[in-house]
């Protein structure tokens, strides 16, 4: 049987209305999508007990398998198993599958560094940081987070010095430690999966690195990139 060709997809932020159609433009049916987080999933205001169901419906319409991880900028608690539709599932952190002969590690979650201007409950759940279970961090072909480790890590931006200053001004200056021990977190994941590939998104910023014998691929807002087999 020939395998599915599977892409993966940068952070989209809940265009999938565009996403759809861009799929269309480029012809691409019969695929397997895994999306890297931050498509605002289970969002209170835009978020309901049928849209997981018509997302399953639109992609069944390409005979596409979508899968996503959790963002920072998506609800952490519709990433508990129970969306795992025919053609759109939402991950649990850790979650191990084979596809194609190799074996993936879906870990998500990611701080936001605007998390001052979002609601509590609606854009923001004190849960969105990704979680270290070094049990569950076991060697794998492939790895999907949505942040990353610190040797991706862009150059600070404006943004991100303005969102630390923000904080201070209001008495928190914490905001560089979390970054700093989310990478670190990160980095140790690494040490313990040993991935060839490593795919993530979250600093909308495209790039590939080599560490070690491991390729690692930083996509960008809504960027699609077909994966490659290691074996």
């Amino acid at each position: 049987m020939k395998a599915k060709p599977t892409y993966i997809l940068g952070d989209h932020h809940a265009d999938y209305d565009d996403l759809i159609r861009a799929l269309i433009r480029r012809g691409l049916r019969g695929v397997r999508i895994i999306h890297v987080g931050d498509g605002e999933e289970g969002y209170p205001d835009s978020w309901d007990t049928d849209t997981s169901e018509q997302l399953d419906n639109a992609f069944a319409c390409l005979e596409i398998e979508y899968l996503s991880i959790r963002g920072n900028h998506s609800n952490p608690h519709v990433f508990d198993g129970s969306v795992s539709l025919p053609n759109f599932k939402l991950l649990c952190d850790y979650t191990r599958l084979e596809i194609d002969g190799e074996s993936w590690l879906f870990v998500g979650g990611a701080i936001s560094i605007n998390r001052l201007d979002r609601i509590p409950g609606k854009t923001w759940w004190i849960e969105e940081e990704m979680i270290l279970n070094e049990t569950l961090a076991q060697p794998a072909d492939v790895l999907v987070t949505h942040s990353g480790p610190s040797w991706t890590v862009p150059p600070v931006s404006n943004f991100l010095l303005e969102c630390i200053h923000y904080e201070e001004q209001i008495g928190c200056d914490t905001l560089p430690d979390e970054l700093r021990d989310e990478s670190a977190r990160h980095d140790r994941l690494f040490e313990l999966v040993r991935p060839r590939i490593w795919y993530h998104g979250h600093f909308h910023h495209s790039s590939t690195h080599l560490h070690g014998d491991c390729s690692i691929r930083q996509l960008d807002m809504a960027e699609l990139v077909r994966h490659t087999p290691t074996r």
